[in-house]
């Protein structure tokens, strides 16, 4: 039987969004630069001054790229890896032994997770995809962390109903996937169509013979 994968792509306002979560860590940046200039301590002035520059250089990056008709798709994103590494210092120095919870704690948790934005930046489109075997089933992961598998034995139709992929199971359940975000999400609805036809076709050929 065949198998067949379909690479998700979003809309073009669902990118637009995707670029403006980027301005998240671009305002921490000059939030706590601005603050840390404007404070009396004077140890930190160095990180406060490169997360400020990191910060308004990460706002021109966005900037530039919003005004492009298409968004680059370099390996990596260099400008969220300097921010999540300005954070997570800017953490560190705000650290206090003896303190069960502390801001700086979580200054360095969303530096790591900017980080590895950055450093994925390449691999996380590529997760968005449909997957679809005429003998098995399908597997599709409409955001990259989040991924819906099911054999063609427990489905009994695939619709595309007000952008939303309605999955009808053979036990009456049913999954409803939100594809508002997907540009080719007809092209996948009509994917899973012909391949649980496939399915029924070869399944009612072997209950024949």
């Amino acid at each position: 039987m065949s198998t067949e994968t379909l690479h998700l792509k979003l809309t073009q306002r669902a990118r637009r969004r995707q670029h403006l979560s980027h301005l998240s860590p671009a305002l921490l940046l000059i939030m706590l630069g601005v603050q840390a200039l404007l404070g009396r301590e004077q140890e930190n002035r160095g990180i406060a001054m490169l997360g400020l520059v990191a910060g308004l250089a990460l706002l021109v990056a966005l900037q530039k790229e919003f005004r492009r008709k298409q968004h680059s798709h370099g390996r990596v994103g260099w400008f969220d890896v300097i921010a999540g590494v300005v954070i997570i210092l800017e953490g560190a120095h705000e650290l206090h032994p003896g303190r069960w919870f502390q801001p700086g704690i979580l200054l360095m948790v969303i530096g790591a997770v900017t980080m590895a934005v950055g450093f994925l930046h390449h691999r996380l489109p590529k997760l968005r995809k449909l997957t679809c075997s005429s003998d098995r089933g399908f597997s599709i992961r409409v955001r990259p962390a989040v991924r819906l598998s099911m054999p063609w034995d427990k489905v009994e139709a695939v619709e595309l109903e007000n952008q939303h992929l309605l999955i009808r199971c053979t036990d009456e359940s049913f999954r409803r996937i939100n594809m508002q975000r997907i540009e080719n999400r007809a092209e996948a609805a009509e994917m899973m169509k012909r391949h649980l036809g496939l399915h029924n076709e070869a399944t009612a050929d072997a209950t024949d013979h």
